[in-house]
């Protein structure tokens, strides 16, 4: 991974963009595990976001909800508050998300958006199967 300094500051900008997102998590190769040298690059786009996404995945934070026998699939990852949809490297139903990502760029997502990626790749999250019947009753609960 390429290292961030004061003379690719410019390159360093465009890594914070919403745009980038899924071109940094392309890094994460299915069924690999973060190294040392992985966090600290992240560290330097995300901040303190990449320890709150790798915490939320320790905590076993992160579900896939299939639902059944649709074949619907949800991804939720569990905040402080509540749990949020996340939607694959597009949207979380978080404040943060749209304030610090989409409105002032401050990072390419939040930490919730992050860890279900990061999550997916590495294979570390709970996978919950539910009948299709309860589906609205659990989109009002993670939109609420």
């Amino acid at each position: 991974m390429k290292e961030i300094n004061a003379e690719n500051t410019t390159a360093f900008e465009k890594l914070k963009s919403f745009q980038a997102f899924p071109k940094l998590l392309s890094k994460i190769k299915k069924g690999s595990k973060l190294t040392i040298k992985d966090i600290e690059f992240f560290e330097g786009i995300f901040g303190d976001r990449i320890r709150k996404a790798l915490e939320a995945i320790g905590a076993k934070g992160v579900k896939r909800y299939i639902f059944s026998p649709s074949g619907v699939t949800k991804w939720t990852v569990r905040g402080q508050e509540k749990e949020y949809l996340v939607i694959e490297n597009s949207f979380c139903s978080c404040k943060d998300f749209l304030f610090t990502a989409l409105l002032r760029k401050e990072a390419p997502s939040c930490y919730h958006l992050l860890a279900r990626e990061i999550a997916e790749r590495t294979e570390q999250f709970d996978e919950i199967t539910v009948e299709d019947n309860l589906f609205q009753e659990y989109m009002n609960t993670w939109l609420d």
